[in-house]
C-alpha cells in the first residue's frame, strides 16, 4: 500500500471516531436536556392555593427518572414528591404543589438531572416509649396480637400507637384492643411527632401544641363501628394487626393497619385501614377495606362530650357530611370544628350516643355495604389556634365547603408533553 494511501485511510478514520464522539456527545446533552410540560387547569370559580395534585406515572410516558425539579409558568421551583402506592418498590405517582387562580391554566416543566432539595412537612411515626428523654428509633413495620393493651400512664408505644401529621394538624390511633383515634392541635408547621410523649405532657400546652380531644369511650377522631341489631359495636381487636408506613416527604403522608379475623360485631373478617395525609389540609383520608354481612352497616364517629349540635349536610350528589362545632378543645377555652365527609350514596343516617351508651359521648354516621367492600371517609378537625378562621362556625363551614368542591372538582390535567 502507497504511503499516501495510508494517510488518507487514518484520515477516513480519524474524522469516522470524531464524529462518533461529537455525536455522542450531542445525544447525551440532548438527552440531559430532556424535559416535560405538563399543563395543569383550573375550572372552577375558585382559588386553589397550595393543592396537592396527584399525577400517575402511567400517564406520563417513558417518565423513568428519578431525580428532576418542577419549575410552574414564573419559572419558579415548586414542591414535589414521588410516592409508591402499591409497594412494589418503585414509584407510580408523582405528587406536586400548585396554586392556581379561578378559571386559569398552569405549565409545569420536569427538568431532569437536577435534584432540589425540599423540606418535609409530613411525617408518619411509630416507637417505643422512650425512657431517656431523646426520641427512640422510629418503627417502620409492627405487628400486634390480639389481647395487647397498654398502661395509658407508661405506655408501650411513644404516642400509644401510630401518628400522622402535616404542617397544620397532627392524628394518633391507639395500636392496641381500642383501634382508637385521637387528635394534635398544631401551633407551629414543622414536624413534631418524633417530640410528643419524649418530654412533657400533651395534654398541656407544649412549644409545639397539645392534645386537644377527649376520647374515652367515645369514638373519638374518626374510629370505626358498625351497627349490628340496632347496636353499635367497635370494630376494635383482631388476631393479628400490621402497622407499616406507606410514605411520608414534602407533600404527603400515609400508613396502613392490616387487621386479620378482626372482629366486625358479631363476625370476624380481614380488613384494612389506610391513613393518610396532605400538606395543608385539616383532614384526614381514611381508605377502608371491610366486608360487610346484609345486617351491618359501617359506623364511622367522632367524640361529642359537650353536646353539641350534629349538623348533616348534604353538598352534592357526590359528598355528604356530619359536623359539629364548639368549645370542644379539650383543656383549651377554644374552638375546634370536627366533621366527617363521606360518599352522599352511602348515608343512611346520623345519630350521638348517651354517655351511659357502650361507645358514648359520639356523634356518628351510619353507612351502607359497598359490593366492593371499600369506603372513603375524610376526618376534619379545624382548631381556632391553628388558623384564626376557625375561631367562628361560619369559617369552619367555610372550609369543609371548599374541600367539598375542590374533591368534586379536581384540577385538570390539559395535556402532557415530552420536550
Amino acid at each position: 500500500m502507497k504511503p499516501s494511501t495510508n494517510i488518507s485511510f487514518y484520515l477516513k478514520v480519524s474524522w469516522l471516531l470524531l464524529f462518533c464522539i461529537s455525536a455522542t456527545l450531542l445525544f447525551a446533552k440532548s438527552k440531559k436536556n430532556k424535559h416535560y410540560s405538563i399543563v395543569i387547569y383550573n375550572t372552577q370559580s375558585f382559588e386553589r392555593k397550595n393543592e396537592v395534585l396527584y399525577i400517575k406515572r402511567s400517564v406520563l410516558r417513558n417518565f423513568n427518572n428519578d431525580v428532576f425539579t418542577i419549575t410552574n409558568n414564573k419559572n419558579r421551583v415548586v414542591a414535589f414528591q414521588i410516592i409508591d402506592t402499591d409497594g412494589n418498590g418503585t414509584w407510580d405517582q408523582l405528587l406536586v404543589e400548585v396554586n392556581l387562580l379561578p378559571r386559569t391554566k398552569d405549565t409545569l416543566t420536569v427538568m431532569f438531572g437536577k435534584a432540589s432539595a425540599l423540606p418535609s412537612f409530613t411525617s408518619v411515626r411509630l416507637s417505643l416509649k422512650s425512657r431517656t428523654g431523646l426520641p427512640t428509633d422510629e418503627i417502620s413495620r409492627e405487628i400486634r396480637t390480639r389481647g395487647f393493651k397498654q398502661n395509658i400512664a407508661d405506655p408501650y408505644y411513644q404516642m400509644e400507637g401510630p401518628g400522622i401529621e402535616n404542617d397544620k394538624i397532627a392524628f394518633r390511633s391507639f395500636f392496641d384492643y381500642r383501634n382508637g383515634k385521637d387528635i394534635y392541635g398544631k401551633i407551629v408547621d414543622t414536624p413534631i411527632l418524633n417530640q410528643v410523649g419524649v418530654k412533657g405532657v400533651w395534654h398541656n400546652m407544649q412549644p409545639w401544641g397539645m392534645d386537644i380531644l377527649k376520647v374515652g369511650n367515645s369514638l373519638g377522631a374518626g374510629a370505626l363501628a358498625v351497627k349490628e341489631n340496632n347496636q353499635l359495636i367497635r370494630l376494635g381487636d383482631a388476631d393479628s394487626t400490621i402497622f407499616s408506613t406507606s410514605y411520608q416527604g414534602a407533600l404527603a403522608a400515609a400508613f396502613k393497619l392490616q387487621f386479620s379475623n378482626w372482629d366486625v360485631g358479631t363476625n370476624h373478617q380481614n380488613g384494612a385501614e389506610k391513613i393518610s395525609i396532605n400538606k395543608s389540609d385539616f383532614f384526614y383520608k381514611n381508605e377502608i377495606n371491610l366486608p360487610l354481612t346484609i345486617k351491618q352497616n359501617l359506623v364511622v364517629g367522632m367524640a361529642n362530650f359537650i353536646s353539641a349540635k350534629l349538623v348533616y349536610t348534604k353538598h352534592n350528589t357526590a359528598f355528604s357530611s356530619i359536623a359539629t362545632y364548639g368549645k370542644q378543645a379539650e383543656g383549651t377555652d377554644s374552638n375546634l370544628g370536627l366533621a366527617i365527609l363521606f360518599a352522599t350514596e352511602n348515608y343512611i343516617q346520623s345519630n350521638t350516643t348517651a354517655k351511659t351508651d357502650p361507645i358514648s359521648n359520639t356523634a356518628y354516621v351510619v353507612l351502607k355495604p359497598t359490593k366492593n367492600n371499600q369506603q372513603t371517609v375524610y376526618f376534619f378537625a379545624c382548631w381556632e389556634q391553628t388558623d384564626t378562621r376557625f375561631a367562628t362556625q361560619q369559617g369552619f363551614e367555610d372550609y369543609v365547603n371548599e374541600t367539598v368542591n375542590k374533591l368534586a372538582n379536581p384540577i385538570k390535567i390539559i395535556s402532557i408533553n415530552k420536550n
